[in-house]
């Protein structure tokens, strides 16, 4: 009998609005943070494969899966932030359903672009739950970040 790979714990995350965003082998709670002088605290997830409805996670996947994003777009114009130390580009990434931004992306980089460099995804505290969080039935309140349009 052959022997079984051992598998992986994964944790689904979804969007304030109950759309399926993440699914991913690190706990989000467990992500470093953003340090100063940036002021979001963003978590910090390595780089994601993006699935498209067309293609199956399977075909995307590989052993050393770490991440993937379902359910979101990238906007089409970066905004630029300025921050004390300079100013960063950033591509915002939004729930597909209530288009809420869940996080950004460095530089102008677009996920139908498939000869892209593979960069840290960077998403918003408070702007998904888990699974379990939802089954429980936790209804979090919108963060402030999420106001601003």
């Amino acid at each position: 009998m052959a022997e079984e790979s051992p598998s992986t714990q994964s944790y689904t995350y979804h969007c304030l609005c109950s759309t399926l965003i993440l699914t991913t082998t690190h706990e989000v709670q467990s992500l470093p943070h953003r340090q100063e002088p940036v002021q979001d605290a963003a978590l910090i997830l390595p780089p994601p494969v993006e699935v498209t409805r067309s293609e199956t996670i399977e075909a995307q996947t590989t052993q050393s899966f770490s991440s993937i994003l379902l359910n979101v777009a990238t906007e089409r114009r970066p905004i630029i932030i300025r921050r004390d130390d300079g100013f960063e580009k950033r591509t915002l990434l939004r729930c597909t359903r209530c288009k809420i931004v869940i996080g950004y992306s460095l530089d102008d980089i677009h996920w139908e672009n498939s000869e892209r460099e593979l960069r840290p995804v960077y998403l918003l505290p408070g702007g998904l739950l888990s699974t379990a969080e939802m089954v429980e039935g936790k209804q979090p309140g919108t963060p402030a970040w999420a106001d601003q349009k």
